[in-house]
């Protein structure tokens, strides 16, 4: 962020020099050319002053005899504003005639004067002091009869003749008339000079606002230019910001639809702004049904509530209890805290909705395997001392009996001893096999040769519990990798408990599917069913709702399924019947895979 803001500011100072270099160059060539159409002006004003007094000049020879007015010219024509004096003086700068008559015969320019101001046929300009003042002197040698293309003389006719021929015979004219035209017309040597003096103060003063205009200007230009280079960097920033803002919004958009928890935000006035996916399915609520509405309007009460006396405080995290679409609790852990400016001012409160159905799964398989490992180091301790008494037992039982009579109560309760130490060693046997590793041994098996199987072995009990039997197999479930004597051993443990929760009689049901990922087999009763409570606790140790049940045969059924990388559930409600769901890998996974 710093190397992008030094960065902006030194293109913005580079960028602001080039322009005052520019403006610079412009202004000062700007006031040049102004200065030069000024000098032109002034210069063409003294040139048309002269033109007009050569114009004069002729007049006076074509139409008069007698004196020349040139002297009266001269004191005519400085009464006019701006003029500050007319001469015109010989070679030598002596003058021959002024706007002011007593300067007539002095001197006006020195020689080295009259060497740097180089009269000639063009007119010449130059700025001067006459006395106290500056003038601005336009000048050139005044020639009213000069010579045109061809030799032709302008005007040289009639009148003019004549006047040459009055000065050169002196008739009618005075002595001091034949000097002046002679001084003006010499026959020989160079022409006379003619000296216009305008006021040098108007020329500086338009000099001068012509200056303070380009200045102006070049300010007003510089401030525009600097107006565009900030504009243009304010531009550049609040596109920048824009886009950072763009990004940031993208990839906080991207965090929170991504989030593998639910996120629920509302507005300063505690308002719904915004829930993303998990939280819409945690709810079970539509986003267009909810945003810009009260939490108590939209979202379920348990949540709701939660929300609403949040109070703008932090919360920790609180459970409650949600339903899913299909009517399925979900667990819930929601907590929150307030969105805050720098200032402290808060615009909202965002919460994070935790799905702790994975938890409480992982909690309870942590809880299991502590009853396996408990049970296992049970098993490994007794075993082998219960077994041999047991052994003993049952020998002196079967040893006793034999020596009743047939039919005799002796004889009939040692053979309930006898059934007592069988069932004793069938649960010791039990806890061994559910404690101790699976050791499968793996074959490529037909499900539906498995379970057909499955259902001769139980079709007497089947019969004994009047539990009509009905099996659904699948000729297109690929052969699985599995332990075809563990897997019969799991099927086999829930269909006996499935005949016994049918004491009345009703309908077992096999039904086999699969993807192209999952072998699906599912068993379902039309017996009592389990409880919601029930549900949970089902496939844990010594959990039974048999009266003389161990506990320990949905505990095995769960340890062969998870064996062999599968899963298995229970979808029950109470007086409907259960459904046991087990998927198993089409790809072999699990122990010994």
């Amino acid at each position: 962020m710093q190397s992008r803001f030094g960065a902006s500011l030194w293109l913005l100072i580079g960028g602001i020099i080039i322009l005052g270099l520019v403006i610079t160059f412009m202004t000062i060539r700007g006031i040049k050319q102004e200065n030069r159409q000024l000098e032109k002006f002034y210069e063409e004003k003294g040139a048309s002053i002269i033109a007009a007094l050569e114009a004069g000049t002729r007049t006076d020879a074509r139409h008069s005899e007698g004196a020349i007015r040139i002297q009266t010219m001269l004191e005519e024509m400085s009464t006019q504003s701006g003029i500050l004096f007319l001469m015109a003086t010989d070679a030598r700068g002596i003058i021959i005639a002024h706007s002011n008559p007593e300067a007539i015969g002095s001197r006006a320019f020195s020689e080295q004067q009259l060497a740097q101001l180089r009269p000639g046929r063009h007119v010449s300009w130059r700025i001067m002091e006459q006395g106290t003042q500056k003038a601005f002197v336009v000048y050139k040698d005044f020639r009213p009869f000069a010579p045109v293309a061809g030799g032709r003389h302008k005007s040289m006719t009639g009148s003019m003749h004549r006047m040459m021929r009055h000065m050169r015979e002196g008739r009618q004219l005075g002595a001091e008339e034949n000097r002046f035209r002679r001084k003006l017309f010499p026959p020989k040597g160079p022409a006379p000079v003619i000296y216009i003096g305008l006021d040098e103060e108007t020329f500086a003063t338009a000099q001068k606002v012509n200056r303070e205009h380009a200045l102006v200007n070049a300010v007003f230009i510089l401030l525009i230019g600097l107006a565009g280079f900030l504009a243009l960097t304010w531009s550049q920033k609040a596109h920048q910001s824009r886009k950072r803002m763009q990004s940031s919004e993208a990839l906080a958009n991207e965090v929170m639809y991504n989030l593998p928890d639910g996120l629920l935000v509302t507005d300063d006035d505690g308002r719904i702004a915004m829930l993303n996916d998990v939280a819409l399915e945690q709810l079970n609520v539509v986003d267009s049904s909810v945003v810009g509405k009260m939490p108590s309007e939209a979202l379920p009460e348990c949540v709701a509530r939660l929300v609403e006396l949040t109070g703008g405080e932090a919360l920790s995290e609180v459970e409650v209890e949600c339903f899913g679409k299909q009517g399925e609790s979900i667990p819930v852990g929601v907590s929150g805290s307030a969105i805050r400016l720098d200032d402290g001012t808060s615009i909202g409160y965002v919460y994070l909705l935790r799905d702790l159905r994975e938890v409480r799964r992982l909690e309870a398989e942590v809880r299991r395997k502590e009853k396996l490992a408990a049970v296992g180091s049970l098993a490994a301790g007794v075993a082998h001392e219960i077994r041999n008494p047991l052994s003993s037992i049952k020998g002196y039982a079967t040893y006793f009996g034999s020596r009743f009579d047939e039919g005799s109560e002796d004889r009939e309760a040692a053979k309930i001893m006898v059934h007592e130490v069988d069932r004793l060693n069938r649960v010791i046997t039990d806890l061994i096999n559910l404690s101790r590793p699976s050791d499968l041994r793996r074959s490529h098996t037909d499900l539906n040769t498995l379970l057909k199987h499955c259902f001769g072995l139980i079709k007497q009990d089947a019969a004994t519990h009047n539990v009509a039997l009905d099996i659904q197999t699948d000729e297109t479930v690929p052969s699985l990798f599995v332990d075809p004597d563990r897997l019969s051993q799991a099927i086999l443990n829930i269909c006996l408990n499935s005949l016994e929760a049918m004491p009345e009689g009703g309908t077992l049901t096999m039904d086999l599917s699969h993807t192209e990922q999952l072998v699906t087999l599912a068993i379902s009763d039309t017996g009592k069913g389990v409880s919601k409570e029930d549900a949970v606790r089902i496939f844990e140790p010594y959990f039974t709702t048999k009266s003389q049940g161990t506990g320990l045969g949905l505990s095995i059924v769960l340890k062969i399924i998870e064996a062999h990388g599968g899963t298995i559930r229970v979808d029950s409600k109470e007086d409907a019947g259960a459904r046991f769901i087990i998927e198993i890998p089409v790809s072999p996974v699990g122990e010994n895979a």
